[in-house]
């Protein structure tokens, strides 16, 4: 494969352009200079050569001796003319054109070359000329001699072009000196600054950054929580889809803005302090969960943060389905070792004879899962539901505290906008925090009712436990809990107002000395 002219790198690129840009600018630079210098030049030679000429041309020491046409007096005058001046030669001639002062005294008496004088001799005209002359080529003026009217010769001041070159030369060498000086300069300055441009785009290739700002935006949108990112300002400048169902309206607004904007508390989103996980918070009415990752800094700017939230009933459903499972498996181990004990009893009675007692041991056990099957058979619509009561029915039994489940009339229909999985965390938090009540009392019981009226559906917990002194609202405040061991309390009571609120419903809490009461009240039909 040939080998490429141009690097694959895109800083290399931009190195070989800038060069390429700054030498072509230096090269301009220095031609149109180089050009207008020595524009300059010729226009300075020519006038100097002018204004001496016309000036010796009426010198009246000289206007005497080109009269007498005396060339010892005229080439004594110009050789000490000749020694002031700049200018390469001086050469004047009578009026017929022949010399009278040359450079080269061997040429005194011989025609003057050029071809350029007639003017000058017969028309009495003073001009510029350029032309070739015994010397070389050469910038010439040329002035008529005149004495009383009478051209009487004529004076010649002039610079060879070599000169000329010699002198431009000396006024551009400089300037190229500098050119090429300035052409290096860019290179570096190029180079550098390519260098500075590759480090701001982490010496990442442009395509590379186009993969990475897509695979990011695309991971962005793909995590289910929702994404912020909030630059050391306070402002938010990137959001995902999730971020913005979870916040509201508002989030319609162009980023970047201000992240206050989004609450009256302006410390939830506060760039201070050490980084958090899973920090409850409340935003436009609604409970949420945030997670703040500082970002690093990167050349002395502060990263900002990157700020995650989540439904907080999210993550309670998972914990109250992870708590249902672990209340089942609780039930299973105590229904196992309950069965266990009875079979142990009942092989006992047969080995000793003893077969009545045996006989009216397994119809006892029967008659009381009868009876359980029996005070759930109103909820066969329900299936988890019963499934959970009866579970905890048997937790509470082994804690010896009895269930009554007589007014469970059932429901014809859920309530609006509640599904069975919604009801279940209602009856699983009631009973577990109605069993919680009872710990350590002699003679618990729990009562369960669940029935309808003409306008709502009911559900209500009874225990005869201690008297509840706080009210409802401190009860149901996330976190609060009056157990000693405060990890994994706290949320039930917060999860069921939850769901009542979400559904339109409400909660009614009595407490006395002798019963505690939770009554749910659910309307048939979700208000408008």
């Amino acid at each position: 494969m040939a080998a490429r002219f141009f690097p694959r790198s895109f800083t290399k690129h931009l190195t070989i352009l800038l060069c390429g840009v700054f030498l072509f600018s230096a090269a301009g630079w220095w031609a149109i200079s180089s050009h207008r210098i020595n524009h300059l030049l010729d226009e300075q030679i020519s006038l100097r050569a002018e204004v001496q000429a016309r000036q010796l041309a009426q010198l009246p020491s000289l206007v005497g001796a080109v009269r007498r046409e005396s060339a010892d007096d005229v080439m004594a005058i110009v050789a000490g003319l000749q020694k002031v001046t700049d200018a390469d030669f001086i050469t004047v001639s009578n009026e017929k054109g022949l010399r009278l002062a040359h450079p080269v005294p061997e040429r005194i008496g011989l025609p003057v070359l050029g071809g350029d004088i007639e003017k000058a001799l017969n028309q009495g005209e003073a001009y510029l000329s350029y032309g070739v002359g015994s010397l070389g080529p050469s910038v010439r003026f040329i002035s008529p001699i005149i004495d009383n009217g009478e051209i009487v010769g004529m004076i010649k001041v002039g610079y060879l072009i070599n000169t000329i070159a010699v002198l431009n030369e000396e006024n551009i060498s400089p300037l190229l000196g500098f050119a090429l000086s300035a052409a290096v300069l860019s290179g570096l300055i190029a180079w550098r600054f390519s260098g500075y441009i590759g480090q701001k785009m982490q010496h990442l290739e442009p395509w590379q950054l186009t993969q990475t700002l897509s695979t990011s935006q695309g991971v962005l949108e793909a995590a289910h929580e929702g994404l912020m990112a909030v630059n050391h300002h306070g402002q938010l400048y990137l959001i995902n889809d999730s971020a913005r169902m979870l916040l509201g309206d508002q989030m319609g607004m162009p980023t970047p803005f201000a992240v206050s904007q989004l609450t009256d508390e302006p410390g939830i989103f506060s760039l201070k302090g050490e980084d958090f996980i899973d920090k409850l918070v409340r935003i436009n009415g609604r409970n949420l969960v945030m997670t703040r990752v500082t970002l690093p800094s990167t050349n002395d700017v502060p990263g900002g943060a990157v700020f995650s939230l989540r439904a907080q009933d999210e993550i309670q459903i998972l914990s109250n389905k992870i708590s249902q499972v672990s209340h089942y498996l609780e039930s299973l181990r105590v229904t196992r070792h309950e069965y266990q004990n009875k079979l142990s009893t009942l092989g006992g009675l047969l080995q000793l004879g003893h077969y009545q007692q045996a006989l009216d041991l397994v119809l006892a056990q029967s008659q009381t899962n009868q009876g359980q099957m029996d005070s759930v058979r109103q909820l066969q619509s329900l299936p988890m539901i019963s499934g959970l009561l009866l579970a905890n029915m048997g937790k509470a039994s082994e804690k010896g505290i009895s269930v009554d489940l007589t007014e469970l009339d059932g429901w014809h229909a859920l309530p609006a906008n509640m599904d069975e999985e919604q009801l279940s965390t209602l009856v699983g938090n009631l009973f577990s925090n109605s069993i919680e009540a009872l710990e350590g009392i002699k003679e618990g019981a729990i009562r369960v009712a669940m029935y309808e009226t003409r306008n709502e559906h009911v559900l209500a917990f009874y225990n005869n436990g201690p008297r509840i002194q706080v009210s409802l609202d401190v009860l149901c405040q996330m976190g609060y809990t009056s157990k000693p061991d405060y990890k994994d309390h706290g949320i039930g009571l917060h999860l069921v107002q939850s769901i009542v609120e979400s559904v339109s419903g409400h909660i009614e809490m009595d407490s006395d000395d002798n019963e505690t009461a939770f009554t749910l009240y659910f309307p048939k039909e979700q208000p408008c």
